[in-house]
């Protein structure tokens, strides 16, 4: 029993009253939260308060609580009533106004009532400290069947992705003789050739019809938007690709074998009236399924994705430093903002929210850019991003500026002195909004570059690639101002750091949180001194979450991102007076 819990409770509820002299549910419920919060945390829960719910009446309602694990699923609700009101009645208010009766909790600081699969489950005087244990521990144990029934479709969807993607893939091949698919893949091909990666090849394009085929119904499912693999730019190319072999009953026959994995998902999301963890939603469905897909480049592309918490801190400190050292705020007309590793939009998305009513259309069709290399975070970066501007202003938009591309072979833009036009020929709506991105002077690059390092790999057959103009621009700086005999900073990061220094404005702002390494390792030491010779202000954040390098601390339980390795904030500020 967590007696020194409880105790602290009954303490914190005279307090209340004794200096508040209020019984009010509005007063003295903070002090069950914050006992339900403790519980929560013995589960690896989470309790969010006041969180939208959609009754089966279609209705959103607003249970005090809702109890949440790391899956995003519901596994219970709290409601606080008034002392003075009577439980029963104000229960069956609840009740009639749709309020869920599968794992519910109600409490009047006097006395709680647990409903549990429709019916009451128990009642205890909250006085007795054992019996309150005991109601709250059944309340965060009860697992409801649809929380087992989706844990159990992710576990067997997993599992079955490799094979269900061998499949498609056997499909594919054997098209080898339908003249209409190979005109369409080829024309495809050439695009993306051309506007995302010189190096693609024709299984790397296979590997993209099989993604957009496994993941049309998840999208449809959980934002119940069946128009984007229709209306999106890149979901068209591929649809017209897709269009030459994979219909009617090719089509129906493979539906089969996933719609189960589909209901569940669907059944899941169809309570989540909160936009917000719809994304979050999405994005452990898709992780999930990324890592079950294809681990190995999940691993290359640094598939871990930035606690909302973290995005938070870096928008509002990068529009701190930006009024602090230019006199201007992340809002204002002609501050270009870019996520160059946009990954499922989280950045972007917190970025329209946090840009006022007044202000975000103008940004949002201008002045707010990202980038995306990997086709399925590129399919939920869009929905999420234009999800987030509808929720915000009421209307829908298509968002322009986000590129399907990889950053790290975009050099289009003014790169010291030399002028690269990588983007001739081919005539695409893609290829035109990475030549527009390309024509700005971007004020701010905020994101988490990806986080795989070479030098973690060196014995695996899942290296990086390389990219010779962005590595010459290392040598060039970080290898040469270093005192360090093997100096070898080609990481990911490392590339994307450089990649920044040389595309931020004369007057701008770099944000990135990445590996904590460049602070003190040696080899970074060339690092440290472009830093100096080439910004004039760095501010870091450094996490102390090093596993490795900090004995106090163990596991991955201390890492805001679930990792050993070491994290920080970095922000670097060029001001050309």
């Amino acid at each position: 029993m967590s007696r020194f819990l409880i105790e602290q409770y009954h303490n914190e509820i005279e307090n209340i009253i004794a200096y508040g002299g209020s019984r009010k549910e509005t007063s003295i419920r903070i002090a069950f939260q914050k006992l339900l919060q403790e519980y929560c945390k013995k589960k690896d829960f989470i309790l969010i308060p006041e969180l939208d719910y959609k009754t089966p009446y279609g209705k959103i309602v607003y249970p005090d609580g809702t109890v949440k694990d790391e899956l995003r699923l519901d596994w219970g609700y709290w409601e606080s009533k008034d002392e003075q009101d009577n439980i029963d009645d104000e229960i069956l208010k609840k009740f009639d106004k749709g309020y869920p009766k599968d794992n519910i909790l109600f409490e009047d600081s006097q006395t709680a009532v647990l409903f549990q699969a429709g019916r009451e489950a128990s009642r205890i005087n909250m006085k007795d400290d054992a019996a309150l244990d005991k109601i709250i521990s059944a309340f965060i144990g009860y697992e409801r069947p649809e929380v087992s029934n989706f844990r159990e479709a992710i576990l067997h969807f997993k599992e079955d992705v490799p094979k269900l993607a061998e499949f498609l893939r056997e499909l594919i091949d054997t098209q080898s003789k339908n003249k209409d698919y190979i005109v369409s893949r080829d024309k495809f091909f050439t695009l993306c050739k051309e506007t995302i990666n010189p190096d693609i090849v024709i299984e790397d394009i296979r590997e993209m019809l099989i993604q957009h085929i496994l993941t049309e119904d998840i999208f449809n499912s959980i934002f119940d938007e069946t128009q984007f693999h229709k209306e999106n730019n890149i979901a068209r190319e591929l649809e017209k690709v897709l269009m030459t072999f994979y219909k009617g009953d090719t089509k129906r026959k493979f539906h089969e074998r996933v719609k189960h994995y589909y209901a569940v998902i669907k059944t899941a999301a169809s309570g989540i009236a909160n936009h917000s963890e719809k994304q979050k939603f999405l994005k452990i469905i898709y992780e999930n399924f990324y890592k079950s897909y294809n681990p190995k480049k999940a691993d290359r592309l640094g598939v871990v994705y930035t606690p909302n918490e973290i995005v938070r801190f870096m928008i509002e400190s990068a529009d701190w430093l930006c009024y602090k050292h230019f006199g201007k705020l992340l809002s204002d007309k002609n501050v270009e903002i870019l996520d160059p590793a946009a990954g499922t939009g989280t950045y972007i998305t917190e970025l329209i929210d946090y840009i006022s009513q007044d202000k975000i259309k103008y940004k949002y069709e201008n002045e707010i850019h990202a980038n995306e290399v990997a086709i399925l975070p590129y399919y939920i970066a869009n929905l999420n991003i234009e999800y987030t501007y509808k929720q915000k202003t009421g209307e829908y938009n298509e968002f322009k500026n986000i590129c399907f591309v990889d950053t790290l072979d975009n050099l289009g833009f003014e790169f010291k002195g030399q002028q690269i036009d990588a983007f001739s020929g081919f005539a695409s709506e893609n290829r035109d909004r990475i030549k527009r991105q390309n024509e700005k002077k971007i004020s701010v690059i905020i994101g988490n570059p990806p986080y795989n390092a070479n030098q973690l790999n060196e014995n695996e057959n899942n290296k990086n690639r390389e990219y010779p103009e962005i590595d010459k621009r290392i040598k060039e700086t970080y290898i040469k101002n270093s005192t360090a005999q093997k100096t070898k900073l080609y990481d990911m990061y490392s590339r994307f750091y450089r990649w920044a220094m040389d595309r931020v404005d004369e007057n701008g702002i770099i944000a990135f949180v990445t590996n904590r390494s460049f602070i003190n390792s040696r080899t970074f030491d060339g690092f440290r001194k472009t830093i100096q010779e080439e910004f004039d202000f760095c501010y870091i954040l450094d996490t102390q979450s090093d596993v490795r390098a900090n004995p106090k601390i163990a596991g991955t339980t201390h890492n805001v991102f679930g990792i050993q390795t070491g994290v920080a904030v970095m922000f670097l500020v060029k001001c050309k007076e």
